[in-house]
């Protein structure tokens, strides 16, 4: 697992995370819900050990290995091929140089990139990009994924099927920690929702006993637990 003790982070005078605690244990998808500024972002930094904070965070059970990082702006190199891209992350992730083709090929075609195979990244379409920045947080054969809107600014198409694809690999056992504005890709991945609020764990729990909870029915959807959340949180 990984569990956050009282993990604070501040950007000079500004609180964006105040004596955070949660656990990450096994639960196929784990969704961060707040508004702009809420902390999400810094949660995200956090975890992935990007960003400096006080508290602690442990790792039980897991390597650096073992976490994967899709961020919001892509991490990918325009001037690499799409498989060049890939093999550089596995260099830094220390695989050798043949089980990193390997899975790199696998990956290239799961997400519908063989044909681009040798291709410059500057040179793909902005949802190829994606699918690229995307599985360079793969390739190592992470157990947990950390995504940050990782759909942001893409085409309907692309968007399916790089949640389809996430949804295949919490299929095979991938846990993904994901933060999206878009609510609807919460639902679709995630069984275990946490609302961010002013840099607090506001409330957790699946939809449904979040939604018995704020709205009085277990069937609720996330638009209208966010709605009436916030709502009852600013009174």
């Amino acid at each position: 697992m990984i569990r956050l003790t009282n993990v604070s982070k501040s950007y000079g005078k500004k609180l964006a995370l105040s004596n955070f605690s949660y656990e990450f244990k096994d639960q196929k998808g784990y969704g961060i819900l707040g508004i702009n500024g809420a902390g999400k972002s810094t949660l995200i930094g956090c975890i992935t050990n990007n960003l400096s904070y006080v508290g602690t965070i442990e790792y039980l059970g897991l390597t650096k290995y073992d976490i994967g990082y899709v961020p919001q702006e892509l991490a990918i190199y325009p001037e690499l091929s799409v498989l060049d891209n890939l093999m550089f992350f596995a260099a830094i992730h220390k695989m050798d140089q043949a089980s990193a083709k390997k899975k790199a090929l696998e990956l290239i075609e799961r997400t519908g990139l063989q044909d681009k195979t040798n291709d410059l990244a500057k040179n793909l379409s902005g949802g190829m990009k994606r699918k690229l920045n995307l599985i360079t947080g793969l390739i190592h054969g992470p157990k947990y994924l950390i995504c940050d809107e990782v759909c942001v600014g893409i085409d309907p198409i692309s968007r399916r099927d790089i949640l389809e694809y996430i949804k295949e690999l919490q299929d095979e056992g991938l846990v993904v920690i994901y933060t999206s504005h878009y609510l609807d890709e919460i639902e679709f991945l995630c069984d275990k929702i946490i609302f961010v609020n002013e840099g607090h764990l506001l409330l957790e729990g699946s939809t449904a006993e979040i939604s018995k909870e704020i709205v009085g029915k277990e069937d609720a959807g996330l638009s209208e637990i966010f709605e009436k959340l916030l709502r009852k949180d600013g009174e």
